[in-house]
């Protein structure tokens, strides 16, 4: 983000979808009616295997931001509604296995992520009719489909 100091163009473009590190991303709104959900997301946190610091999602939209004095910027922006990671999430201690809760949503005003930071998850309800289980949903992690290497 430290080329936002040039200052922003007036206008943003805004995408249904987008495909970023093996992932097609589209947003809930476009997702709405479809056989599978990939408008979900998780973000990393800095230790990479420390699942209690990720911060899990649902893409509500896809922002192109561009930037005039600097030609070809182009900037991939996720707008989500995230789960609060602390009353929102459980980590079991000795599986790993996350559990979300989108009733418990994080209440701060930090919606974005850079689109490269996503990575694709499911959510899936747990089958059991137990009260506790009742508003939990399992984070199952999706592998990319492809990677494209843009390297050359």
């Amino acid at each position: 983000m430290k080329y936002h100091y040039w200052g922003s163009s007036a206008e943003v473009t805004s995408f249904h979808a987008y495909f970023v590190n093996g992932y097609n991303f589209p947003t809930e709104r476009h997702n709405t009616g479809k056989s599978t959900m990939n408008c979900r997301v998780c973000v990393k946190s800095s230790l990479y295997t420390d699942e209690e610091n990720n911060f899990y999602g649902v893409i509500k939209e896809i922002i192109q931001q561009t930037y005039p004095l600097i030609p070809n910027l182009h900037i991939m922006l996720f707008k989500c509604r995230w789960v609060d990671p602390v009353r929102g999430m459980k980590v079991h201690p000795s599986y790993h296995l996350v559990d979300v809760n989108f009733k418990k949503l994080y209440q701060k005003d930090d919606p974005f992520i850079l689109a490269q930071q996503a990575v694709q998850v499911y959510f899936t309800e747990y089958p059991s009719m137990k009260r506790d289980k009742a508003d939990w949903m399992a984070v199952c992690k999706i592998k990319a489909r492809r990677v494209v290497d843009d390297s050359k």
